[in-house]
């Protein structure tokens, strides 16, 4: 019979024999980082305010001001899903290599 001391020795040597036979882990690749344009991610400016007894010149000069930048708005919100689609195939890639 072994005593309380010697089982509980014992026990320790299995348990540390166990940890040195378990497989290595490689680890795990850096992520690839997302850099965005300068500008891309900035808000988008929000339309002039339109105050009482605009004349019609004033009231147009606001409408295309807005207009020109709703549209570089648009064209910010192309390029930055254009850069976060491209994103997200670099770490698709990434991760179908890791598998395979």
């Amino acid at each position: 019979m072994l005593s309380p001391a010697s089982a509980l020795v014992l026990l320790a040597a299995l348990g540390l024999g166990g940890c040195a036979s378990s497989p290595s882990v490689p680890p795990a690749p850096v992520a690839p980082k997302c850099v965005l344009p300068t500008g891309v991610d900035s808000a988008c400016p929000t339309p002039q305010p339109l105050k009482a007894g605009l004349t019609y010149r004033e009231l147009l000069e606001a409408h295309l001001a807005d207009r020109q930048q709703l549209q570089r708005c648009a064209a910010q919100h192309e390029e930055l899903r254009r850069v976060i689609a491209a994103c997200q195939a670099r770490v698709d890639a990434l991760s179908r290599a890791r598998r395979d």
